[in-house]
């Protein structure tokens, strides 16, 4: 089995929990630096591809190195340069540049055209430090520049921000190290800076140092740690939920991309709670691969290869054999040779010059990460502790939730005759019970048998006053002080006249006496109710309501007032006696009314009034028939795609939108003139140009179809006819870039490209190919005059100022970017569409799309639609 998948290095339970991890990854510079310089930090924090590493300390994600040191014990033995394995419950996991850039969104692909070694002077700090080849690490800035950074230039203190979080917190050296002038020079400039691939130098020297640690692992008691490790946590956190929820919790539950600032939580985890888990870790959820997309969706993306990776067909065998089940499998151990002669010199690491070395003795590290404090330290997450014991125990009850054959057997056994013996005493209880009622029914019917029956002009109330007979049953029972009835022979003396009505039986006066409970309830019952019906209905009204007063007259009443019986009595309560007749209960309700929402900056781009909602909800529950929008039909399904709220906007949506806005400039609907709005298409013509350009740029040649485009008859819905750079001033132009929306505006007059990213991200390839061949298109539409006045030059880009942490969801870009053009066309701050009114922005879209498909004048433009010329000629010469 050894030749077929790697094996671990340590055996399962035999991990060293040592002592301490002397990790360089810390947080105390990083304080210090945000305590003095906070407006700096502060812009740091805003910045696309640093400002979330940031987040991690913002978040006060706590740093477990227990947690850290546990997986690296669990880690198998692979020949892979650039990817690590490990187990958790026998299952296999992958940490690779793949899982690193969903944790980080780093950059990882390196760009050989840029020169990263070229820096300006600019007669700062930093320069000098440059051109005097001096030695700065972050001891230094600590203790020396951070008392008289104040004194240096703006700039140049947000450059030893940046220089903190580079060397403490994603490369993470010691404190001792020297700063490497390379990343001095890197951040004399901030584009070059943002565009060097930090993900891949950090991400290998993090792999490097596991594999340093790993080394002779078995006898080591404490090890310096180097590198991004807390995004090394951050992966088992998102690999493995349930470790996650120990440490803490997520702040959204949707976001796939950067995850590191996704994670808040103090918790505390040992040892004995990841074995614990890890022992009762039966069917839980463990991830062993993911992307920036999702979970598990993607194994192997080519563009995360290395060209010097080595092949290792037992890891292949692995991702085959991933989705079996591995609880029985035995994984073996590689045999680590133990190195009994080893002194404590040889487990120390010399730094002679701190230049080129890293510091690495743990004596003088003042950070350790897990060795046991004697302070109380101030809980951040006081309901970590309350949520790791209740998933243990989740845990502990799923493993333990299954039971063998023959112990199911005898519980079902053990309660089929605990029950049968109970189902006996119970129906021979119930017989015993209809038993005696059975006797005491009997006996009852015959007392009821003896009493003579009353005379034919007894009354009901009067046969009423004959006492129960079972009020004298019971042997404790005392005699009644009541008259006898008169016997038979008694009442046969006084004559046989039928006219005689027998005396009137009452009853004396009851003492009061103590009821002996009987043993059976049922005749306890029945005893007791008894008592009720032996006074007769006078004899109750008089109890009840003798004492009331019978005189006629009152004081305060007026005779004269008459009750009509004819009349329905009318119910009045105190509301109803002092309201008006139109009076209505008030009620408070917090409605927002329509004009309160006309003065709000995002009105016009999410406010739909609520009768024109209803509109659209009644089309889409009732009305069958598809609307014709621009290029595309407006159905239910794209109602529903639209709204969302977690579904991704596609091509048909985006066109239809771009159709809109240019039918709305066309008809001077909206102010801006001189705009073209371009469609999906044009975007995938322009990059399958642009390989072509690629081929061979001196003979390149512009088709008819990139033509067509710059001279307004494309795109063919919505026709405008306006030449590039002669009558259109800008354009706007939507972009997918991997199943992620953006969009950009082309500005004719500037020779510019602004981009605009919901996420704030930087995308150079993509938008190369407009930057480069629309300047061609451009001199190709011009008249032959005009045309030689044309300089093909690639058109400059930049990148609109993004809020932080918009698109939460991962399914809005594509409203963002619609709504990102309609902010910059009417003049609005891009920051006026954000998470908070997103899910409006789309009811907006689509009432708009609607209301469009259903314009008149809309209607009649798209019923002239003339089909785009056929292209006979494909080139156009460029002269």
């Amino acid at each position: 089995m050894a030749y077929q998948v790697p094996k671990r290095i340590l055996e399962d339970g035999a991990e060293i929990q040592i002592d301490k991890i002397n990790n360089t990854c810390r947080r105390r510079t990083l304080d210090m630096v945000k305590s003095v310089l906070k407006d700096e930090y502060e812009e740091v924090m805003q910045d696309p591809v640093f400002g979330p590493i940031l987040a991690i300390l913002d978040n006060k994600l706590m740093y477990s190195g227990k947690i850290i040191h546990s997986f690296i014990c669990k880690q198998l033995k692979v020949s892979k340069l650039h990817e690590l394995w490990f187990l958790f419950a026998k299952r296999p996991l992958r940490f690779s540049m793949q899982e690193f850039h969903a944790v980080t969104g780093l950059k990882f692909k390196d760009e050989p055209d840029i020169d990263f070694e070229d820096w300006k002077d600019d007669k700062g700090f930093w320069s000098v430090v440059l051109k005097q080849n001096r030695k700065i690490n972050l001891l230094s800035i600590r203790t020396e520049q951070l008392k008289v950074c104040n004194k240096w230039t703006y700039v140049d203190r947000v450059r030893l921000v940046y220089l903190c979080i580079i060397q403490g917190y994603l490369i993470a050296r010691d404190d001792r190290v020297h700063i490497p002038h390379q990343y001095i020079r890197l951040v004399m400039d901030f584009e070059k800076m943002r565009m060097f691939p930090w993900g891949l130098h950090a991400f290998d020297d993090l792999v490097d140092s596991i594999h340093k640690a790993t080394k002779d692992l078995h006898l080591k008691n404490s090890y310096v740690l180097d590198g991004f490790s807390i995004a090394f946590q951050i992966w088992v956190m998102e690999a493995i939920p349930d470790i996650g929820t120990m440490v803490g919790k997520k702040i959204n539950k949707n976001i796939t991309k950067v995850r590191c600032r996704n994670w808040k939580g103090s918790g505390k985890v040992s040892y004995q709670d990841i074995s614990s888990l890890e022992s009762h870790f039966n069917k839980a959820d463990l991830f062993p691969f993911i992307s920036a997309t999702e979970n598990n969706d993607v194994i192997l993306d080519d563009q995360f290869l290395r060209e010097d990776e080595k092949t290792d067909e037992r890891v292949d065998r692995i991702v085959a054999m991933i989705n079996q089940d591995w609880s029985q499998f035995v994984w073996e151990v590689h045999a680590l040779p133990r190195n009994v002669d080893m002194s404590d010199e040889e487990d120390r690491v010399a730094v002679k010059d701190v230049t080129e070395t890293h510091m690495e003795e743990s004596t003088n590290v003042e950070e350790p990460a897990v060795v046991a404090r004697r302070g109380k330290r101030k809980i951040n997450d006081p309901g970590a502790e309350s949520r790791k014991k209740q998933l243990l125990c989740q845990r502990a009850s799923e493993q333990n939730i299954g039971v063998s054959g023959e112990l199911k057997n005898f519980i079902e056994g053990l309660f089929t005759s605990s029950f049968n013996s109970l189902k006996e005493l119970v129906q021979k209880y119930i017989q015993e019970r209809f038993d005696k009622v059975d006797k005491e029914m009997s006996q009852l019917k015959e007392v009821v048998s003896q009493i003579p029956g009353p005379s034919y002009t007894m009354t009901k109330e009067r046969a009423s006053e004959i006492s129960c007979p079972s009020a004298t049953m019971g042997k404790d029972q005392e005699k009644s002080q009541q008259t006898p009835c008169p016997s038979p022979a008694k009442e046969k003396g006084k004559g046989k006249a039928k006219s005689v009505v027998p005396p009137t039986v009452r009853r004396s006066p009851r003492r009061t006496r103590k009821v002996t409970i009987l043993h059976d309830g049922f005749f306890g019952e029945l005893s007791q109710s008894s008592k009720n019906g032996v006074m007769g209905t006078q004899e109750y009204l008089q109890n009840a309501m003798g004492k009331l007063s019978q005189v006629s007259h009152v004081d305060g009443f007026d005779p004269s007032q008459q009750f009509d019986l004819e009349e329905e009595a009318e119910l009045i309560t105190p509301l109803s006696s002092s309201s008006p007749a139109n009076w209505k209960k008030l009620s408070l309700k917090d409605t927002e009314l329509p004009e309160d929402r006309v003065n709000d900056k995002d009105h016009s781009l999410v406010f739909v009034p609520e009768e024109s909602w209803v509109k659209l909800m009644e089309w889409s529950s009732t009305s069958k028939q598809d609307l014709k929008i621009g290029p595309s039909m407006f159905t239910t399904e794209l109602a529903s795609r639209v709204m969302g709220p977690a579904i991704w906007v596609q091509n048909q949506e985006i066109d239809a939108m771009m159709f809109l806005f240019t039918e709305r400039t066309t008809l001077r609907r909206w102010k801006p003139t001189k705009v073209a709005f371009m469609t999906c298409m044009f975007s995938n013509q322009i990059k399958t140009s642009f390989q072509e350009f690629r081929k061979d740029r001196k003979k390149w040649e512009v088709s008819e179809l990139l033509h067509q485009y710059g001279s307004g008859e494309l795109p063919a819905h919505g026709r405008t006819g306006l030449m590039w750079d002669l009558d259109v001033t800008r354009m706007y132009v939507p972009l997918n870039v991997g199943k992620h929306w953006i969009s950009m505006c082309v500005d004719f007059v500037s020779r510019s490209i602004e981009v605009f990213d919901c996420e704030g991200l930087k995308y150079t390839k993509e938008i190369e190919p407009f930057a480069v061949l629309i300047p061609r298109i451009v001199k190709a539409v011009q008249s032959s005059k005009s045309r030689h006045q044309h300089l093909v030059k690639q058109y400059t880009v930049s990148y609109a100022p993004m809020p932080f942490l918009l698109n939460k969801s991962g399914c809005d870009c594509g409203v963002y970017a619609l709504k990102h053009i309609e902010c910059h066309l009417l003049g609005f701050d891009i920051s006026v569409v954000n998470d908070d009114n997103i899910r409006e922005a789309r009811q907006k879209i689509a009432y708009d799309l609607w209301e469009a498909a259903n314009d008149p004048v809309l209607t009649s433009r798209m019923a002239q639609f003339i089909p785009p010329k056929t292209i006979t000629n494909p080139l156009v010469e460029l002269e």
